[in-house]
């Protein structure tokens, strides 16, 4: 015998005496021994889950630690036996340790003068697990062996096994058995067949080495090495051995097909995660919080609604070459709760701008739904409904207090003339707000909307009153939820409550409200935004019951937006591209896309879904509340001026007819395509509203009979310091007409202009006009 022969079995004589000893003194005061703490980061690791709130699982936080622990009953009927066969063969009729094993194992490390055999029972594997780093030197073995004894005296076996099973890592970054089938085979470890169970249970041992998807020859000896061991231990027959080693792997390797996806609502939840403070005090620690934390994160979404939500944009845009998308923001007035919200067409679409959320990413022009906010502050300084403005096609505002000459016109359609305040909000006549803007102040519209729940940056230009400055779908469906509310905002949020790994509640959310506008402003404005539903340009978004809204439609057709509510929900729908602010007109899109169209339709689908268990509930009324507004009594949309004509723009054919009979008036009536109202709409009339009429004298209505092609846009060329010629032949390339007339230029210019030069032109250079529009332009003669 050599002297390291002769030191190994003195060594190993003594260790056998002292594990003796260890053991025996662990089985009677095993409150005395020490007790292992967690620091393997890896191990305490879980999948974090968002639920809806009905409780059903929208998805599980995206990770690069997969482990979902189960109860050692979800295990299934193989992989715990399995295990033990080929981990830990005398697990079920030992103690925490195997004085026989680390015997064996000593012998062999001290012969070679280095540890190459560990002998952990599978307690002692879990110890290391927790630790997080591996026990090779003798006395750290005997530390291991003392932190097992302390740490699992009066734990079950199969509590342990459990244990040991959701900590194990298997690889592909799966930690734990339950992970690790749905890895491999996209299934839970409770349906596992015997082959699979085995081939799982194989990869404990070196799971990089023998990792199915990288080495599928190598995992199945390893696999067929643990069935052989199984058979000789008699936990299974020899037809079941034959069976399974026979089988072939009958992989799945998609986790993304056995879990749910990330979609625009959970990427919401989790953006609102990493804000709160319960989940850590640093950003860093609330995300580990959230990827790792094994959460359950409960959240607003109500699934039917959230599908709806999905359905209706589909339906509502159809589906064309240059496919424009859309967003949907539904919220509970009462509380802020966001019941379902859509970033896009799909989220996983293949597109590289699919998975950016346009809900409350994307910040667009809000068009004529700003409006809303204007009203509100003009109701709120006392401006009466019934307010007198003068409406003409085109009005030019004077520069004052710092803020430029301002031209505004009103889009197709609109009326002119004489009309009250209401009927401006329910047609949506832009040089009326151009007016009101300057009364109300674009600081105090900035400061409401603000209050109303934009948390987007504003500039306070007068144009913020046509919905020039960018928001989210977000900021406005909060503003029409504070609206719906009769005044009062709360934030909006996805997060009801959060619980920890251990099923202990760390979250709730709680309300964070403020009146923003009076009751009696919002019952207000409620009454004339319900008429924009039935008499004006939302009438596409009708669900037959009491509804209030307002349509928007960006500068050059680019956003389409329509925002509406009933008392029990507020939701907002924008259409557009999301790669830029792109008109939505043909031929890239088959109509003039307006607020009143694509977004009112799928405002409308979703609505008629969202909407049909509720009860259809009647509006608050300004007098049920303290105070009205005003002492007059707000006007109907068509209310004229004592003598003149009433306005019937917007109105249903029976209705404008009716309106105008019932006065005296004879009626002509014509038809003509449109591009904002339905077929079946009053778009025009001649005299204008406010005109001063007798009875008996003869009134022309123009009734919608199609939707209005209208010519592609183009920009008019700067011709400005070309020849005459040159000029006609820059309009034509672009598909226009035009002839320049020959003047002489006036001082200053006279000097420096060329003859046959082109001095002046109108259009001015880049503005947009249909296809086959006339140009004009001046040349100095020759």
């Amino acid at each position: 015998m050599t002297k390291g022969s002769q030191l190994a079995k003195a060594i190993v004589s003594k260790l056998g005496r002292g594990l003796v000893a260890v053991a025996t003194i662990g089985g009677l005061t095993g409150c005395n021994l020490p007790r292992v703490v967690s620091t393997n980061p890896e191990i305490s690791a879980q999948v974090s889950s968002i639920v809806a709130s009905d409780g059903s699982l929208i998805t599980t936080v995206p990770t690069d630690i997969f482990r979902l622990p189960v109860p050692y009953s979800a295990l299934g009927t193989y992989l715990p036996e399995a295990a033990v066969a080929i981990e830990d063969k005398r697990y079920w009729i030992r103690g925490p340790i195997d004085v026989r094993s680390i015997i064996r194992a000593a012998v062999a490390n001290v012969s070679a003068g280095a540890v190459e055999q560990g002998g952990s029972t599978i307690e002692e594997q879990l110890v290391k697990l927790e630790l997080g780093t591996p026990k090779r030197t003798l006395p750290e073995k005997l530390h291991e062996i003392l932190l097992s004894l302390g740490s699992l005296e009066g734990t079950s076996k199969q509590k342990v096994l459990a244990s040991y099973l959701n900590d194990v890592y298997l690889g592909e970054g799966a930690y734990g058995a339950q992970a690790a089938s749905m890895s491999y085979f996209a299934k839970p470890a409770a349906d596992l067949d015997l082959s699979q169970a085995a081939l799982l249970a194989g990869l404990i041992n070196a799971p990089s080495a023998y990792d199915p998807l990288v080495n599928p020859n190598l995992a199945t000896q390893r696999r067929n090495i643990v069935l052989a061991e199984m058979y000789a231990q008699g936990e299974i027959s020899l037809q079941s051995y034959q069976g399974a080693t026979s089988a072939g792997l009958e992989l799945a390797p998609n986790p993304a097909a056995a879990l749910p996806k990330l979609g625009y609502f959970s990427q919401q939840v989790m953006a609102e995660a990493q804000t709160l403070p319960a989940l850590g005090a640093t950003l860093p620690e609330r995300i580990r919080m959230i990827e790792h934390g094994g959460l359950k994160i409960v959240t607003t979404e109500i699934p039917a609604d959230q599908l709806a939500a999905h359905q209706s944009l589909a339906r509502a845009i159809p589906v064309i070459k240059q496919q424009p998308s859309g967003a949907l923001v539904s919220i509970d007035p009462a509380n802020g709760a966001i019941v379902a919200l859509v970033g896009g067409l799909g989220y996983d679409n293949g597109s590289p701008a699919s998975q950016f959320n346009m809900a409350t990413q994307a910040q667009r022009p809000a068009g004529s739904t700003f409006k809303v906010i204007a009203l509100a502050e003009a109701l709120s300084q006392g401006i009466d409904p019934a307010k007198i403005f003068y409406a003409p096609p085109r009005i030019t505002i004077p520069a004052s207090n710092g803020q430029p000459a301002w031209t505004v016109s009103n889009y197709e359609g609109e009326p002119f003339g004489y009309m009250t305040l209401q009927t401006a909000t329910i047609l949506s006549v832009n040089t009326v707000y151009a007016q009101l803007i300057k009364e109300v102040g674009s600081t105090n519209v900035v400061r409401l909307a603000h209050a109303m729940g934009v948390q987007s940056n504003l500039q306070a230009y007068d144009s913020i009153v046509l919905g020039a400055e960018p928001v989210t779908p977000l900021d406005m469906a909060s503003v029409f939820a504070t609206i719906a509310n009769y005044g009062i905002y709360n934030k909006p949020y996805s997060i009801s409550a959060i619980y920890n790994a251990t099923g202990n509640l760390i979250y709730q959310h709680q309300l964070q409200g403020h009146r923003a506008i009076s009751s009696v402003v919002a019952a207000t404005e409620i009454q004339i935004l319900h008429k924009v539903t039935t008499e004006g340009t939302g009438v596409n978004a009708a669900i037959g019951r009491p509804l209030a809204g307002k349509t928007g439609t960006g500068e050059n057709w680019a956003d389409a937006w329509f925002g509406g509510f009933v008392p029990q929900l507020a939701t907002v729908v924008w259409v557009g591209y999301p790669q830029g602010e792109i008109p939505m007109i043909p031929p890239s899109t088959p109509i003039y896309v307006v607020g009143g169209s694509w977004p009112a339709l799928a405002f409308s689908f979703y609505n008629v879904s969202a909407l049909e268990a509720m009860p259809a509930l009647a509006f608050r009324t300004p007098s049920s509340f303290e105070t009205p507004i005003s002492q007059l009594p707000i006007p109907n949309a068509g209310a004229p001026l004592s003598g003149s004509l009433t306005n019937v723009v917007g109105m249903p054919s029976a209705v404008a007819q009716s309106s105008l009979v019932n006065r005296g008036f004879r009626i002509n009536v014509v038809f003509a395509p449109s591009g904002e109202y339905p077929p079946g709409y009053a778009i025009a009339q001649t005299p204008a509203p406010g005109s001063r009429l007798t009875p008996n004298d003869v009134v022309t209505i123009t009734i919608s009979n199609g939707t209005l092609i209208y010519p592609s846009l183009v920009s008019v060329p700067d011709m400005l310091g070309m020849s005459a010629p040159g000029a006609a032949l820059a309009l034509q390339s672009v598909g226009l007409v035009g002839q320049c007339q020959f003047a002489q230029s006036p001082p200053p210019t006279l000097a420096s202009t060329l003859p046959n030069e082109v001095w002046e032109q109108s259009p001015a250079p880049g503005t947009q006009v249909g296809k086959g529009s006339q140009v004009s332009c001046v040349a100095e003669p020759t």
